[in-house]
């Protein structure tokens, strides 16, 4: 493992009120890096958020990674909102409670990613994840304010294709 996460957006618990409290959020931290320095070499920790955080919600990430020193964010894990899909809410309510993922994160995501660089003037790293599907959308993220990039649903529908377009398009860039 080359990073520890602390995932505090959970969208599969009904309620993560909790995770979005900043004193909470600031103990939990420092809990998380008094272990982190037990162990003969330290990794970097990051945050990983909802894409559903509003400004404020995104300003005070800011100032809370700048408060405690985490090393970065990772922005942004899956959604609970369903707001324009094309699956009926009859057929949502079947489906039940869960993160969304993949194409509808897509620009959602890359606005967090823009917002906290933009906020922060680049003073951390975001690894940008969420809807990157083509080696664009990786593109998109990275010129986003993102230093690197994740892939889940992308990689599940693409395969490993889509690392080797990605790289393609980085190197002719």
């Amino acid at each position: 493992m080359d990073y520890f996460v602390l995932n505090v957006s959970c969208p599969n618990v009904s309620s993560h009120a909790k995770l979005n409290d900043k004193e909470y959020l600031e103990e939990l931290i420092g809990v998380v890096q008094q272990a982190n320095k037990t162990f003969d070499k330290q990794k970097p920790i990051l945050l990983k958020i909802a894409p559903d955080l509003n400004q404020h919600q995104l300003d005070e990430i800011v100032a809370l990674i700048q408060d405690t020193g985490l090393d970065g964010v990772i922005a942004s894990n899956t959604s609970t909102s369903r707001s324009n899909l094309k699956t009926s809410a009859s057929r949502l309510k079947e489906i039940g409670n869960g993160g969304l993922s993949g194409k509808p994160l897509k620009n959602k995501s890359t606005e967090v990613i823009r917002y906290l660089s933009k906020k922060s003037k680049q003073s951390f790293p975001i690894i940008g994840v969420g809807g990157i599907h083509t080696a664009a959308d990786a593109i998109e993220k990275l010129d986003a304010g993102a230093m690197l990039v994740q892939i889940y649903t992308g990689f599940i529908y693409s395969g490993p294709q889509l690392i080797k377009e990605i790289n393609k398009k980085l190197l002719s860039k």
